[in-house]
């Protein structure tokens, strides 16, 4: 279904009466990070009436503690991206709190469902996000873990400051698909994440499904 926004027209899928899907990249995956329209995604999600988002994001480790494999319950975030409206209040002085940016009632149903079906998670993280779409430097990995980063993508901001402005419950998986720049010893492959992102696809997608009835 196609939901107009102010910003643009969004497409949704709806998975059921109470849930939609929406693919930020668009179809055949063909947006890079910094060309998707946040503000159209979170408005159109508002227009249908979400009241809770399920995110899930591919990120790079920014330790060594956490390895290709890892998923990641997000409950902080650091943001390093410059090229992109980051607000709905561009004519007024509105400030949102980001004491929890991340729907602590989200998390806890993440985590609950994680304990149900036997899978590994690991309790809170930080999310430091970046423009790309290139990859970071060592010296930018090796900043950004001095900074409380753990892990590192490109998608995540400003999503969860629009849906926090909007008042939508927003909770965040990230699936750890490679080390940082800098700390393994081969260069970055683009076809190695993605390998490593439909190897956690399922793993991830039946954790979303399982915390369903936390959240209810």
């Amino acid at each position: 279904m196609e939901v107009p926004t102010p910003f643009g027209p969004v497409l949704l899928k709806r998975a059921s009466q109470e849930l939609f899907f929406l693919g930020r990249h668009g179809k055949g995956h063909r947006l890079p990070p910094h060309k998707i329209n946040y503000r159209a995604n979170i408005w159109a999600l508002q227009e249908v009436g979400v009241e809770a988002i399920l995110a899930t994001f591919a990120v790079g480790s920014l330790t060594e503690s956490l390895g290709a494999g890892s998923i990641v319950i997000l409950d902080d975030f650091l943001d390093f991206t410059t090229q992109r409206p980051k607000t709905f209040f561009e004519d007024e002085v509105v400030h949102t709190d980001m004491t929890r940016p991340y729907s602590p009632r989200l998390r806890k149903a993440l985590l609950a469902a994680g304990e149900a079906i036997e899978l590994e998670l690991v309790d809170g993280g930080c999310y430091v996000c970046t423009d790309g779409p290139r990859y970071e430097s060592p010296a930018e990995v090796r900043m950004f873990a001095s900074l409380g980063g753990h892990v590192v993508g490109m998608t995540g901001l400003p999503e969860v400051v629009l849906a926090r402005e909007l008042g939508i419950e927003y909770g965040a998986v990230a699936m750890v698909t490679n080390m940082g720049a800098g700390l393994g010893e081969d260069p970055l492959s683009h076809d190695e994440v993605a390998a490593q992102v439909g190897q956690m696809q399922a793993v991830v997608g039946g954790l979303l499904e399982a915390s369903l009835p936390f959240i209810r």
